[in-house]
């Protein structure tokens, strides 16, 4: 079973961040981040950390320092990528992206391959991992060493649903 981890505040804002992974991965449970057990994380086969809206760090004040200790592989995806930085110790630089972009390829990996387009919107990203992708000269995607554990700044639910099935599968 694959665990959603919803970031956002809003319930509203559940539709347009949560809902689009819900839509790609049939097999799952959706928790807030707020609400997450250890129950939660043990039965986790894999576990997305879905992004939210563009002001809301809300997410940034839950538990995440499960992280740290993980066997599970984890995609976070925007505020996600931000919440794997900040638990791991990485400080988050301002940095903003809002719309399409393209994305260079750096490291080719199960997830990501080949030139592409990808859609962006956040205001903070994080550096010093195994940098899988860039845009506009900063890393868009990464790879925490030794764990099957990514982060990608970007919305692959948008133009890149493909990242989001490998992960998966």
């Amino acid at each position: 079973m694959l665990l959603i981890i919803s970031t956002c505040a809003d319930k509203l804002s559940e539709l347009e961040f949560v809902r689009p992974i819900e839509r790609l991965v049939p097999v799952h449970k959706t928790v807030h981040c707020t609400k997450i057990t250890p129950a939660d994380i043990a039965t986790a086969d894999k576990i997305i950390i879905a992004g939210t809206a563009l002001k809301d760090f809300d997410y940034l004040k839950a538990d995440f320092s499960w992280l740290r200790t993980t066997t599970r592989p984890v995609l976070g995806i925007c505020a996600g990528m931000q919440v794997i930085a900040t638990a791991l110790g990485m400080p988050l630089e301002d940095f903003v992206t809002i719309g399409p972009r393209p994305v260079q390829v750096v490291k080719e990996c199960a997830l990501i391959s080949g030139a592409r387009e990808a859609y962006f919107l956040h205001t903070k990203t994080a550096c010093g991992f195994e940098t899988l992708a860039v845009t506009d000269g900063k890393p868009c995607m990464f790879k925490i060493p030794c764990k099957e554990m990514y982060g990608c700044i970007f919305h692959p639910e948008v133009l890149n649903e493909r990242i989001i099935a490998r992960f998966a599968a």
